[in-house]
């Protein structure tokens, strides 16, 4: 028997934490510092795949 789990609340906290991070001055500076952002995955994006 194969059991599935949603991950909803998992997406939740990690929304929550990257509203906090968003709002943190540190990582405003990091931001500013031009690091390469570009190997990052969208949460949005990755939502959008589970659903479909």
């Amino acid at each position: 028997m194969r059991r599935s789990f949603s991950l909803n609340t998992l997406y939740e906290v990690v929304h929550v934490w990257q509203a906090r991070l968003a709002s943190a001055p540190a990582v405003d500076a990091f931001v500013a510092s031009g690091f390469d952002e570009s190997g990052f995955v969208d949460m949005a994006e990755l939502r959008g795949r589970r659903r479909r």
